[in-house]
């Protein structure tokens, strides 16, 4: 089927809609590998969560309690969403929208082949938008492809805290943005912040400060939390 001008698989095992049943599938391969002169002291600390020496595979232990930690952030991120009221997120985005006439609406996406720049992400359903940037020759089209048939490792689910870990874009499906919002710019990270900031930070799901690369850099240099979380219990 099309959507937003482009193909999606009916047949991905994650589906064309995010769902609790396709979430948080086990993967023993571990996405976080560092050889242990890194950090021997963590590497040391850490050496029961391997079935092998050279810590690449997971045990079923580690996995089947990662498995639970991130099904319990999946809920908990679900009745937050539930929470929200659609008509202030609605109007919010609206605001911004008008703010930065740059942004505009993408009914399709095959024009912004190799087109750089910033984009918005609206995934209605949950209330939510995602402010992303790309300067790579694919553009934004391919952009948004890659968030549409990616998905997040296993071992990366839970970003922060399971009360507090905001749900990746790369878990949600191609089903799931319901509108897209663009701009083409040489420098979309001096955009992105200003988006970013500009939308009350429930309705935002980016997992990180916006700015791009030389921004998160510097904050962390300077001591800045640059994980975005969120509260998911009171």
């Amino acid at each position: 089927m099309e959507h937003f001008g482009l193909r999606v698989q009916k047949g991905s095992k994650y589906g064309l809609s995010m769902t609790r049943d396709t979430y948080a599938q086990i993967n023993k391969r571990s996405s976080l590998w560092l050889p242990r002169e890194a950090d021997p002291e963590l590497w040391n600390a850490r050496s029961a969560d391997y079935e092998d020496e050279d810590h690449r595979f997971y045990t079923d232990a580690w996995c089947l309690r990662q498995q639970s930690a991130a099904l319990r952030n999946y809920d908990l991120n679900l009745a937050y969403f539930a929470s929200l009221d659609h008509d202030e997120f609605d109007q919010a985005l609206g605001k911004v929208i008008a703010v930065h006439g740059e942004l505009v609406a993408v009914a399709d996406l095959r024009p912004w082949d190799g087109k750089r720049g910033l984009y918005v992400l609206v995934l209605d359903r949950y209330c939510q938008a995602y402010v992303g940037v790309t300067t790579a020759a694919g553009g934004i089209k391919a952009r948004v492809r890659q968030h549409w048939s990616a998905s997040r490792s296993f071992d990366r689910l839970i970003w922060g805290g399971v009360d507090t870990s905001v749900l990746s874009i790369d878990s949600f499906r191609a089903l799931d943005t319901t509108r897209i919002f663009a701009a083409e710019t040489a420098r979309p990270e001096l955009l992105e912040d200003a988006v970013i900031n500009a939308l009350p930070d429930k309705f935002v799901l980016n997992r990180t400060i916006g700015g791009g690369g030389d921004a998160v850099r510097h904050a962390l240099l300077a001591g800045v939390d640059v994980v975005k979380t969120r509260s998911l219990v009171e």
